[in-house]
């Protein structure tokens, strides 16, 4: 008698990673089988979270433009789709993205399938509505700001900054109040900058000015200018909760007032943004490229070393 073989469907997730290897130009092929799932157009923005370069900065709308130009929008008239992954940047570079967005479609929309944080958050509050899966994360829009030291650079949010300069002048006034030595505090308060101090809190006004006046107009449109402040605070303090890198889902970002849509785990919709988000992810980090913007027609690849004055 003939020995039984017994196999087992691998299913989606590791028949997916066997495939990743792929050529770029599969990409295209990802992207059209998330546009046949919405009837919509699609431009996919992935940054390689590690690469010193992945911020948002002012040139990424030049190349979201450069995309919509090169693709046939007719396609889908009038509509428009952001699958964003990012763990941040410059808060008028994110109005920049959205600006050039809204110009090539009535309808916008941002879809998170796992992360968008800081800048990516304010991009995403310029959108229609927010596209998430049930384990994407939005994140705090307290700007991160980048440090350089030597050749290497770090993020830091602002209010990590602002918080440790009120810390450290709180505890001098404390110390001189009760006859004690405040001079290892003043030492302290010597090294640093007041100037750094002002550009991180002119930071933080400018995303809390622009993720309202985003709101008012679009997403939260005809909502009370109360109701509006009120969900962008949410989306400040949440920073200042012990972490910046503390994570929004789906709930909590309905709970504070955004309009969001769930894409539920398994759906065909689910699956064909997992395999195009996986990989582009893949394809930055075996690349070492900062980021890469790729629609149903074609993409480029960003590998460029932000320069410091």
């Amino acid at each position: 008698m003939a020995k039984k073989e017994f196999t087992q469907n691998k299913g989606f997730g590791l028949a997916l990673m066997d495939r990743i290897q792929n050529e770029n130009s599969v990409h295209h092929e990802a992207v059209r089988a998330v546009e046949a799932a919405t009837k919509r157009n699609l431009i996919c923005y992935t940054a390689f979270l590690r690469h010193p370069a992945s911020t948002i900065i002012q040139e990424d709308g030049q190349f979201i433009e450069h995309l919509l130009r090169s693709v046939d929008l007719t396609q889908y008239p009038g509509t428009l789709d952001l699958l964003l992954h990012t763990s941040g940047g410059d808060p008028t570079a994110a109005e920049r993205i959205v600006m050039t967005c809204r110009s090539y479609a009535k309808s916008f929309r941002v879809v998170i399938p796992r992360t968008a944080m800081s800048a990516g958050a304010l991009v995403a509050m310029g959108a229609d509505v927010i596209l998430m899966t049930e384990t994407s994360e939005l994140g705090p829009i307290d700007p991160q700001m980048i440090i350089t030291s030597g050749q290497e650079q770090t993020l830091r949010p602002a209010a990590a900054f602002v918080d440790a300069y009120t810390d450290l002048i709180n505890k001098t006034q404390e110390a001189i109040k009760n006859n004690l030595p405040p001079h290892p505090y003043i030492e302290l308060l010597r090294r640093m900058d007041p100037t750094w101090i002002q550009v991180c809190l002119k930071a933080r006004e400018l995303a809390r000015t622009i993720a309202g006046e985003f709101l008012a107009k679009y997403m939260l449109h005809g909502k009370d200018q109360k109701e509006i402040e009120q969900v962008v605070e949410h989306f400040m303090k949440e920073g200042e909760l012990l972490s910046h890198g503390r994570v929004i889902r789906y709930e909590k970002a309905r709970e504070y007032g955004l309009n969001v849509e769930v894409i539920p785990k398994g759906t065909p919709l689910d699956n064909a943004m997992w395999e195009l988000q996986t990989r582009c992810e893949n394809y930055v980090q075996s690349r070492n490229f900062a980021k890469y913007l790729v629609c149903r027609s074609g993409g480029i690849n960003v590998n460029v070393q932000r320069l410091i004055a």
